[in-house]
């Protein structure tokens, strides 16, 4: 008998081979299973109430990003030299006013398509031969389930791919920039004065201020003016220049980096608020970085002292801005107000609209001690007071809880006293125009948002009874000399 020639009985060697293939086979089974298992725990999804125009395909609750539709494919060429290999599956968070994703390794994104590729390469750490194609869409704008919003945002699709795919672009210049990258929309509201800060600009300082400058701002829906108001901002965040992402480089390349955010975080359901359960920083902390980025002086609000005392100290007289504004919700006698606030030793200083120069307005916040105005986007530069400062919400009739939700209850988190003058029937515009028993009066709720902003927003303007509104004053000095 013939041993382990050709037509003889397999050997001891053959038998080993046939082995080691059975276990590589079943060794890339389970390094296929234990991807797939990676995805599905590093992919938190609390899916939000989804307004109908998103345009994004209806998911189930619970799903993952590797429960959407996967298609297997075979990698078997490193195409770009000297990119990161992939070492983590992305890390997105679903729920809540804002979605986010957190992608490493080779990230490309291509801004004809709104696509970021994570390229999965053969010896990446996770597997070699057998890859996953898995896909997610994001709006990168934190107003989750406001529908007329989220509709004016471009949608944005995180997809990870093989590096053989066939729709993967290649590196513009073939850079791959270290630093990490932050998509984020300046769509949506961001054109209003108040929405800019509260929308945007609170979670973006959440989302970039970890980085230290070290981190590319790219914008998508941005416009040019938009972008130029708030320069100051995008230069306190970031070494690099901004991006305009929508546009399309040369020949479809892609922008390259080893990570790369879409979306925000940090967002509260409050306006001008940080959620806590996101992120370390406070409306305090947001304050400082305001101060800084604008190089505003003044630290703390004026503390007043007794005349006399006053005198021998030099104590500047407290400083008080009150905001005019120019149409609707507009002070019908602000002569009046200024005079009185004159008589109790204010100094006063008045601006009709207060939302266009940022630079200018932070200047004008904060070298005063007191910010008043009926309720509106001038209110905002709240942000700007000194600490201790004090703002004053002239409340119009009928807006009570618009009020209290935008500006008061942001105020007490930023170490701003909060004082608040609800007028009466008698003094407001409405009363020239409906019956004291109308239901515009006696039930402002009932409207629907469209009417009620008609009426109680954009037709209603206040003449302070400047004889009522006196003690309000007398408070304000009080807590300065606190």
């Amino acid at each position: 008998m013939k041993k382990n020639g050709a037509g003889g009985l397999p050997g001891r060697s053959s038998t080993s081979k046939r082995k080691q293939k059975i276990l590589r086979t079943v060794a890339a089974v389970i390094a296929t299973f234990l991807v797939v298992v990676a995805f599905c725990a590093t992919l938190h999804r609390h899916e939000p109430n989804q307004p109908e125009n998103m345009n994004t395909p209806t998911r189930k609750k619970n799903e993952t990003l590797t429960s959407l539709p996967v298609e297997t494919v075979v990698s078997t060429v490193d195409n770009e030299v000297g990119l990161q290999q992939f070492t983590k599956p992305p890390t997105c968070h679903f729920g809540g006013r804002s979605d986010y994703c957190d992608i490493e390794g080779d990230v490309r994104v291509d801004p004809g398509s709104a696509t970021v590729y994570q390229v999965l390469h053969p010896n990446s750490d996770f597997i070699a031969r057998s890859t996953a194609a898995a896909m997610t869409m994001i709006k990168p704008y934190p107003r989750n389930g406001d529908e007329t919003a989220m509709g004016l945002v471009r949608q944005w699709t995180v997809k990870i791919v093989p590096a053989d795919h066939k729709s993967l672009p290649v590196c513009h210049d073939q850079r791959v920039h270290d630093s990490p990258a932050l998509i984020f929309s300046l769509g949506a509201y961001f054109g209003h004065y108040l929405h800019a800060f509260s929308d945007v600009l609170v979670s973006l300082f959440v989302t970039a201020g970890p980085f230290d400058r070290r981190l590319h701002l790219l914008v998508t829906d941005g416009h040019h003016l938009q972008v130029a108001k708030f320069a100051t901002i995008w230069r306190a965040l970031s070494t690099y220049r901004v991006v305009d992402i929508d546009t399309v480089q040369p020949g479809g390349k892609a922008h390259c980096f080893s990570r790369v955010m879409v979306g925000l975080k940090g967002r509260d359901e409050k306006e001008l608020s940080i959620n806590s359960s996101e992120s370390r920083y406070t409306m305090k902390d947001f304050r400082q970085f305001l101060r800084s980025a604008y190089s505003l002086e003044k630290t703390v609000a004026t503390q007043l002292r007794d005349r006399g005392e006053r005198k021998k100290t030099s104590v500047p007289p407290p400083r008080i801005l009150i905001i005019s504004r120019e149409k609707t919700r507009a002070f019908t006698n602000v002569v009046e107000i200024v005079r009185t606030a004159r008589e109790l030793g204010f100094e006063v200083e008045t601006v009709a609209r207060f939302d266009v120069d940022v630079t200018k307005s932070a200047r004008m916040a904060n070298r005063v001690d007191v910010l008043m105005g009926v309720h509106g986007t001038g209110l905002t530069n709240v942000v700007f007071l000194p600490e201790n400062g004090i703002l004053i919400q002239v409340v119009p009739f009928g807006v009570d809880w618009l009020s209290n939700r935008y500006f008061g209850e942001p105020s007490r988190d930023m170490n701003v006293r909060y004082l608040e003058y609800k007028i009466t029937k008698e003094e407001s515009s409405l009363g020239k125009v409906y019956a004291p028993d109308d239901a515009v009066f006696t039930n402002p709720t009932s409207f629907r948002w469209e009417e009620f902003s008609s009426i109680y927003l954009q037709n209603q303007n206040v003449t302070v009874d400047v004889t009522r509104f006196r003690p309000m004053l007398v408070r304000a000095l009080e807590l300065l000399h606190q």
